[in-house]
């Protein structure tokens, strides 16, 4: 169903851009073609017919250039590619090993999870040329030494991604909010 939504989509939008296009570019005879189908545009051809031209014209440039705009922007956000959900792993020796995004942030999760005073862990996964970037956000106990625990996942972190893995590890941040303290 998703590929009919965006066929749909990518043809409605060709279609208004064209449409947009020829009102812009013969006005008239748009117009007058509208006019014939609908008796309350007629107003439109008659104030290009009386010499107000420029305003007219001007006018429907700028609608017709933000219409034609918003479209090639959706066009835009319609075509553009999904973000990569697979990664290609570095050490492997004679052929091509892939894995997954979710794959990742699952191990992370697991193994970051397993640490002490850890109450929940959510990694988010950036494949980049150079290697993968890691945002990682920790729920903590409030009573932690946050530079302690820090050091610890980024060893963790690394050791997974790099030795488990195989991936080069590239930009690691780690953002801490601490669990509230337990009512007394």
């Amino acid at each position: 169903m998703n590929v009919f939504n965006r066929v749909v989509m990518i043809v409605l939008l060709l279609a208004l851009i064209v449409l947009t296009a020829v009102v812009v570019i013969v006005p008239k005879q748009a117009f007058e073609f509208l006019a014939q189908s609908f008796d309350g545009l007629g107003q439109y051809t008659d104030l290009y017919l009386a010499q107000k031209w420029a305003l007219f014209a001007t006018g429907r440039v700028i609608i017709g250039g933000a219409i034609v705009l918003l479209c090639l922007i959706l066009l835009w956000l319609e075509l553009r590619r999904p973000r990569k959900k697979m990664i290609r792993a570095q050490k492997t020796a004679g052929g091509e090993a892939h894995i997954t995004v979710d794959s990742i942030a699952q191990r992370l999760e697991y193994h970051i999870d397993k640490l002490p005073d850890v109450v929940k862990v959510a990694p988010r996964i950036l494949g980049r040329s150079r290697g993968v970037d890691i945002d990682l956000l920790l729920e903590t106990t409030p009573d932690i030494d946050v530079p302690m625990k820090t050091e610890e996942v980024l060893q963790l972190t690394k050791e997974v991604i790099e030795q488990q893995i195989g991936l080069k590890l590239g930009k690691v941040q780690i953002k801490i909010k601490h669990a509230p303290y337990p009512k007394e």
